[in-house]
């Protein structure tokens, strides 16, 4: 059980990472394109993922 927190905390901060540098790019570019608005789809997809799976290896 300990390999499913791990991983689901792995997968939270690849996805927290992910929409951070989405964030900070659209700062920094002023807008937002097709890459970052995927990498923000799939980087809280990932996150919420990684979540759930931390949450089921707590019980």
């Amino acid at each position: 059980m300990k390999i499913k927190f791990y991983l689901g905390l792995g997968m939270q901060l690849f996805g927290l990472t992910a929409v951070g540098l989405c964030f900070f790019s659209g700062i920094k570019n002023g807008d937002y394109g097709h890459f970052e608005l995927a990498q923000l789809v799939v980087g809280s997809f990932v996150f919420y993922v990684g979540n759930y799976l931390k949450g089921q290896s707590i019980n």
